[in-house]
């Protein structure tokens, strides 16, 4: 029980190879690959890739999300393309497990990681790309501070229709409001 970042219902905590397996089962649902972007299905080698990208910090810094009371990998997050120079990153979470939707742990995750990142990474900035029809992440990603800042035009393609892609950051000054 590796626990890195703890917070009052999760914990993170860095990925271990047990945990392909959870990752297997969202990463291959058709909902959730349709919200995050993912076009192809993820194989056995797919996943050692990912496991293997997960375990390297130099750009990129990935944890699976453990609910504590049940002790249950439930999503991940992370940070990747991260360019010191610069002091960025892309941010990403993903609950996996649905039943967790909507009950404030996406939140807690944030909180979490913008702490990390801010503050023990001396991030400046922190970027993410949402899929255009998922409004749920939209105003997720805002209510945590996030602002929209630009659109790359039906720049993502899913289930024959093509969809915007909402580029969104937020930015050291504005987290430590």
């Amino acid at each position: 029980m590796n626990k890195f970042l703890e917070g009052n219902r999760v914990y993170l905590r860095p990925v271990e190879k047990d945990d392909l397996k959870a990752i297997s089962e969202w990463c291959n649902d058709e909902e959730i690959r349709s919200i995050i972007g993912e076009v192809y299905p993820m194989t056995e080698k797919g996943f050692e890739e990912f496991y293997e990208k997960t375990q390297k910090t130099e750009d990129r810094i990935w944890f699976v999300i453990v609910d504590k009371e049940k002790d249950e990998v439930l999503g991940e997050t992370g940070f990747l393309r991260i360019f010191n120079p610069w002091r960025t990153a892309d941010f990403s979470i993903i609950i996996g497990k649905k039943e967790y939707w909507g009950k404030g742990i996406g939140k807690e995750v944030a909180n979490l990681m913008l702490e990390y990142g801010f503050n023990n990474l001396n991030f400046h900035r922190l970027a993410i790309g949402v899929v255009g029809f998922n409004e749920r992440a939209l105003k997720f990603w805002e209510s945590i501070g996030f602002k929209k800042e630009g659109v790359e035009r039906e720049g993502y393609f899913h289930n024959g229709k093509y969809s915007d892609f909402i580029m969104m950051s937020l930015l050291e000054d504005e987290y430590r409001k």
